[in-house]
């Protein structure tokens, strides 16, 4: 298991102009559906979707420094919220949303409070731990579907188009929550815990109630995602809500961006989102083999992500000085 290296003491946590221009991005993505293309809008919905969810990942794993392996589970609850109200005749996309919220605080609250009080790869392995249970549970609860999945019924010829925006509204709050977040109270002791966790409460911060704060706002960003990709998929499975590549991705993508920033979720999930559709395109039976490679050379490159570069003084010197692949 490759190790997710923690923004160091002084990182660059990312410029405000960083943040504007990816909202300026944001708003550009308003306009995809008038290209009146389904390929153009599920390709940007999914990009959505994973921004999304690494915003979730990014509140645990950038700013309090607990790096999980399972936040997936949030994902798929999410997804599972949805499919739970369709069978019970509620197609409704606010209430896919708010049972998901609902759902996952709770969920996050109730499991984070005995595992965040282990350290490193103890919790990790936890978390996963946490997400492969899920997905043997939903592939034998009959009222889930089990194993042969539910279907979800969907709204309409225009549903691509009503899911989109959905998933963008999705992102968006996520994107802005986690800026605020990050210049409040709230923020300054994730980053407290992040950095030391024994100082942080002989400070008076409660860690364990940090983490799971943390843990739990992340876990809701997840499920909101989940729930609306649910509803637009009209059908999930285990294989589906609980996917290798949506455990994966949203980590690769916080890394890649900047983790413990506002805007380095939605900047990697672009970059790395677009790299993998071309490599789909192009290498279809490849495109695993080259996208992990690129995955490897961002760990080696690029360890502390893209908003590191983007206010680094001292020049190449200081960026060679912290690549991975030249320290001993």
């Amino acid at each position: 298991m490759v190790a997710v290296p923690k923004p160091r003491r002084g990182a660059i946590t990312g410029k405000r102009w960083v943040f504007l221009v990816s909202l300026g991005l944001m708003a550009g993505l308003l306009f995809v559906p008038a290209g009146h293309s389904d390929y153009l809008n599920l390709t940007f919905r999914n990009i959505l979707m994973y921004a999304a969810m690494s915003y979730g990942w990014n509140l645990i794993g950038g700013y309090t420094g607990y790096i999980s392996f399972g936040n997936v589970a949030f994902f798929g609850i999410g997804a599972y919220c949805s499919a739970v109200l369709s069978k019970a005749g509620v197609d409704n996309l606010f209430a896919d949303v708010g049972l998901a919220l609902i759902v996952n605080a709770l969920f996050a609250v109730a499991v984070g409070l005995p595992i965040l009080r282990l350290r490193g790869h103890y919790f990790g392995i936890a978390t996963l731990g946490v997400a492969l249970g899920l997905t043997d549970l939903a592939s034998n609860l009959d009222f889930l579907g089990g194993s042969g999945g539910a279907s979800i019924k969907q709204i309409g010829e225009a549903h691509f188009t009503t899911y989109y925006y959905a998933m963008w509204a999705v992102t968006l709050a996520c994107m802005i929550a986690t800026f605020f977040i990050a210049r409040s109270k709230l923020g300054y002791a994730f980053v407290a815990i992040r950095e030391n966790e024994e100082a942080a409460q002989v400070l008076g911060i409660s860690p364990t109630r940090y983490k799971v704060t943390a843990w739990a706002i992340g876990a809701m960003m997840g499920g909101a995602a989940g729930a609306v990709f649910g509803a637009a998929n009209g059908f999930i499975d285990p294989p589906t809500a609980f996917a290798v590549d949506n455990n994966v991705f949203p980590i690769a993508m916080a890394i890649l961006g900047g983790m413990g920033t506002a805007s380095g979720p939605f900047i990697g999930a672009l970059l790395l989102s677009g790299a993998n559709e071309l490599l789909q395109q192009h290498f279809l039976k490849l495109h695993a083999l080259f996208f992990g490679g690129i995955i490897v050379l961002m760990i080696l490159f690029l360890p502390r992500g893209l908003m590191y570069l983007v206010g680094l003084r001292g020049g190449m010197r200081r960026w060679l000085s912290d690549l991975a692949v030249f320290r001993v």
